[in-house]
């Protein structure tokens, strides 16, 4: 047992054992308990003392994210993005913000950026010419969502690169990515916290734009001139000097 650990990269049995304790001691508890439980602890005295509670939780999950998964991990998984020819990002549920914000920035720089969404029942469509060349951003946490397995399952299939946010080993999304980056979603409200898989996401955009080179900044220059001229951001609009204040400012 402890050969085979070390095959897979732990330095022991301890540490390889624990993924699958944690699992385990993971018992399903549904939302409705949860928020039960919430409620039971958030009364407006608690307020300070649960605020508390949850930044030290995300503050956890952060540092958890950037410990657990090496250079090496977060350099693969850029490696696989960039060398695709395009990049399909896929997250539902309330992972949805963290494959959407991902589509959003790499789209200002990277090419054949493809997000799947499924509108109008059209989920299966969204990845049928998916091939050999093209790269998956899948992100699921438990409980997995089963079209995000499913979309894995069959992007590996057709011979394309897979790079994974999840939150186990032995989820169904790292048993098929070719690249995953570990995060944890522990928090005490009754829905799982999403801000490590959205730094993690912050840290493979850095990562890409870093290794991109005169393309990505030529890329980033244009985005930036094309959202001018849709005066996309809103400016505050300096206030025209009167006939008679200019005269004031001049005496």
């Amino acid at each position: 047992m402890v050969r085979l650990a070390r095959h897979f990269g732990f330095h022991g049995y301890r540490e390889f054992r624990e993924p699958f304790q944690r699992r385990l001691r993971a018992s399903p508890v549904s939302y409705l308990e949860r928020a039960r439980d919430l409620q039971a602890r958030g009364s407006p005295g608690e307020t300070p003392w649960l605020l508390s509670e949850l930044l030290a939780a995300d503050e956890v999950n952060v540092r958890e994210a950037f410990l657990a998964n090496d250079a090496e991990v977060y350099g693969a998984c850029a490696k696989a993005l960039a060398d695709a020819e395009r990049v399909f990002t896929l997250g539902l549920r309330s992972c949805f913000p963290v494959a959407f914000f991902f589509h959003y920035a790499y789209r200002m720089f990277g090419a054949g950026a493809i997000p799947m969404g499924g509108r109008g029942g059209t989920f299966a469509d969204d990845l049928r010419d998916f091939g050999p060349g093209d790269a998956l951003f899948a992100v699921s946490v438990s409980p997995y969502t089963a079209e995000t397995v499913r979309a894995v399952e069959f992007a590996k299939a057709r011979g394309g690169a897979v790079a994974a946010v999840t939150d186990s080993l032995v989820s169904p999304l790292a048993k098929h990515a070719d690249h995953y980056l570990l995060v944890q979603q522990q928090s005490p409200s009754f829905f799982g916290s999403i801000t490590a898989a959205v730094a993690v996401t912050e840290a493979l955009i850095a990562l890409l734009v870093a290794r991109g080179g005169e393309p990505a900044l030529r890329a980033i220059e244009e985005s930036e001139h094309q959202l001018e001229q849709f005066e996309a951001y809103w400016r505050q609009v300096q206030p025209r000097a009167t006939r008679s204040s200019a005269g004031k400012r001049s005496k």
